[in-house]
């Protein structure tokens, strides 16, 4: 079996944090909330783009800026940027409220939509979990666990 990652140990650390109080993200230190937002909305984008990131609400329904803004934080400019435009491409209000419009939105849209290419361009990048991983590094003191 693999060895745990810096990465796979500090989500772990935060996802325990986030638990112990209460499941709400806000109550974390910012370096814990970013790995533990990013953790999991890359995951998802990786398994199906902007499509499977939007198909689904999140705990608490953040709005999407939140995550925008994390992917800011570690350096992910690109992936910040592709997904405002996309966010921004509703044609609605608070779409991170609105499960049932997203979906009705996103089947009226063809596969090569720019939308979709969007939260294509973000599946898989690789950076992103660089700059996760160094990020968290950068602020080890939010993660206290071993660094090797």
């Amino acid at each position: 079996m693999a060895e745990e990652s810096f990465l796979d140990r500090a989500a772990e650390y935060a996802y325990k944090e986030l638990e112990r109080l209460g499941g709400d993200p806000s109550k974390l230190d910012l370096p814990q909330q970013t790995v533990a937002i990013l953790y999991s909305v890359q995951a998802v984008v990786d398994n199906g783009g902007f499509r499977y990131l939007f198909e689904n609400d999140f705990p608490n329904n953040p709005p999407y800026s939140k995550f925008a803004a994390a992917y800011r934080r570690i350096g992910a400019r690109a992936a910040a940027e592709r997904l405002e435009k996309a966010v921004a491409m509703f044609p609605f209000e608070n779409p991170h409220l609105r499960q049932d419009q997203r979906l009705r939105f996103m089947e009226t849209l063809d596969e090569d939509s720019e939308f979709f290419e969007l939260g294509n361009e973000v599946c898989g990048d690789e950076r992103v979990w660089t700059d996760l991983e160094a990020y968290a590094k950068t602020n080890v003191a939010s993660f206290p666990i071993s660094v090797n």
